[in-house]
């Protein structure tokens, strides 16, 4: 028996049990499945040790800032893989996991923080957009990027190297600012190429999930007209599985 936090649906998607067991679930996109256990483990060990060594180096003060992604090392990796080559992402300031798998390297993750540059990345080398401090800011950056491929004729393209989308990364109390509401309906209206993904770790700051809202975040995307699906983060699997069937729709 699996008790779920406040706030998370019953229909939780998960391929993996807390326990470490394989579910009955299966995936058109999980072949190599010992393969991609590998590759997704050392991915989520190396940015955990990343963390680790960030946040000491800002208690130290040799970094003026790090946000910690401890904890969501697995729903950071298993979007971060799901994408193809040419998709975007427009994070928050938290996403060093989704940077990682962008080919993002250690030096250039910790420099921004440091002061050293302003970002240390071409965006368009990685197709990784500059983190947003301002909360939720980058959901209105993806939509109107999205906007303009669409524009462009980059999505439903009949060449897959050059069929795009768009992932923009945030957390659970980013869900309630505006800037995420005007994001997810221009997104909706326009049918514009976005998957927006939440991380929800039940607390934004110092509010807890149940003062932000009586029911799953994930069924507020009904409300702008579009699917909201919950899925279990620490599942590396479920993330990587949810997230391409998304980037493929």
């Amino acid at each position: 028996m699996t008790v779920l936090p406040v706030g998370l649906p019953a229909d939780l998607v998960c391929m993996v049990t807390p326990e470490g067991e394989r579910t009955s679930r299966e995936s058109a996109h999980v072949s190599d499945e010992l393969g991609l256990l590998r590759e997704f483990y050392r991915d989520m060990t190396l940015i955990r040790r990343l963390d680790t060594e960030a946040y000491a180096l800002q208690r130290h003060g040799e970094l003026g800032l790090w946000a910690p992604l401890f904890g969501q090392e697995a729903a950071q990796i298993g979007a971060g893989r799901a994408l193809a080559d040419q998709d975007w992402v427009f994070p928050s300031y938290r996403e060093h996991g989704i940077g990682w798998c962008r080919g993002i390297g250690p030096e250039k993750l910790l420099g921004s923080f440091r002061g050293t540059h302003m970002s240390g990345w071409d965006p368009y080398e990685h197709r990784y957009a500059f983190g947003q401090i301002i909360i939720g800011a980058q959901t209105l950056h993806a939509v109107g990027y999205a906007l303009g491929l669409q524009l462009d004729g980059l999505v439903g393209n009949d060449d897959p190297s050059r069929d795009t989308a768009v992932l923009t990364a945030f957390g659970d109390g980013a869900t309630s600012q505006g800037d995420v509401a005007e994001a997810m309906m221009w997104a909706s209206s326009y049918q514009a190429p976005v998957v927006f993904f939440c991380q929800n770790n039940h607390y934004a700051i110092s509010v807890p999930v149940q003062r932000q809202s009586r029911y799953p975040l994930a069924h507020r995307a009904r409300g702008f007209g579009f699917d909201g699906i919950a899925v279990d983060g620490n599942d590396v699997l479920a993330v990587y599985d949810t997230v391409r069937t998304a980037l493929d729709k």
